[in-house]
């Protein structure tokens, strides 16, 4: 019988001759489609753990960045607070001194004015000594 006779045989019985001679159940069109299949299975199976390889990198620098900004956060306000208490010190520093300054100048102002009294009675001593010794 020829190969080809043969093959159309065995094929309507479910069995396939492959390239080597070999009976088999399946079809080479199924078995080569399988074979590519799994081939494409096994490296979209690589290329999701390579996916999730990445995300699980990009997931552990994201925490790591986060943790630097918050850190980084913590420390302006830290820094704004200090500035802040700093103003106000001087502020208070400020009105302190101000406050000095009035007073310096009320006790001034007192002092020069009892200084012009003092001067007025001492010419009106003047002027009554020299009518007495006139």
């Amino acid at each position: 019988m020829p190969e080809s006779t043969t093959s159309n045989i065995l094929s309507d019985n479910g069995l396939f001759v492959d390239d080597l001679s070999q009976i088999r159940v399946v079809n080479p069109k199924s078995a080569d489609a399988t074979q590519t299949l799994k081939i494409n299975n096994d490296r979209f199976v690589t290329d999701i753990e390579d996916l999730n390889r990445l995300i699980k990198e990009f997931t552990e620098q994201s925490t790591q960045l986060s943790e630097k900004v918050k850190t980084r956060k913590l420390n302006a306000i830290a820094v704004r607070t200090r500035l802040k208490e700093s103003q106000r010190t001087g502020d208070l520093k400020k009105n302190a001194l101000l406050e000095k300054i009035e007073e310096t100048k009320l006790v001034s102002e007192r002092l020069r004015a009892e200084y012009e009294a003092l001067r007025k009675i001492e010419q009106n001593q003047n002027v009554l000594l020299q009518q007495l010794n006139s």
